[in-house]
């Protein structure tokens, strides 16, 4: 037997008393009840997408709340689909929680910086307010990185003069000041010019 009686079984939490193991997760009834405090009717108590049986002898995970490490993502999506650990809300320690990476930023949590333009997916998030996932946020032909750290110009705005030419070619075509609308002084914008 399970080490329940059958009256048990059947009186008080609805079980199988012909089956040791009534859902089939891989902990006994009686350990369900008396060790895990998981259902022994219940392959997958928390609805986690892991069984119970899974949880407590292969993952680690607890079997009675859905995101053991609290990140937004069930510990079932952690190690069945992100490769996320679920003990860790942050698994690539990059500032973000998991469940955020996934579910709002579109970022890859096993990744410090998704878009590999040398900022991390935190400091575009929170600081820079860039893209997390376009190299160059404002498709002007310069990374944003370079534009931070370098340039200096705006990585969210194309053309940070605004003299009808974008802060890529300014830079890297025309020569021209990317703060400057009519490098030249002539009273003609760089873009008049060029254009």
């Amino acid at each position: 037997g399970d080490g329940l009686s059958d009256f048990d079984e059947i009186k008080t939490h609805g079980s199988d008393p012909v089956s040791t193991d009534s859902d089939g997760d891989g902990i006994t009834d009686d350990d369900e009840i008396n060790i895990t405090g998981t259902n022994p009717n219940e392959t997958d108590t928390d609805d986690d997408g892991l069984s119970d049986g899974d949880e407590v002898n292969t993952h680690g995970t607890d079997p009675l709340v859905s995101d053991t490490d609290s990140d937004g993502l069930k510990d079932g999506d952690e190690i069945l689909n992100t490769g996320t650990d679920p003990f860790d809300p942050d698994t690539d320690d990059d500032g973000l929680n998991d469940g955020d990476e996934v579910m709002i930023h579109g970022t890859d949590p096993l990744d410090t910086d998704s878009d590999n333009d040398t900022l991390t997916d935190e400091e575009e998030v929170n600081t820079t307010l860039t893209s997390p996932i376009e190299s160059d946020t404002d498709g002007d032909g310069l990374n944003d990185n370079v534009e931070i750290n370098s340039t200096e110009t705006d990585p969210v705005d194309s053309d940070t003069d605004d003299d009808g030419l974008n802060d890529g070619d300014e830079i890297l075509t025309y020569g021209t000041d990317a703060f400057d609308s009519d490098t030249d002084d002539d009273e003609l914008s760089d873009g008049d010019e060029v254009n």
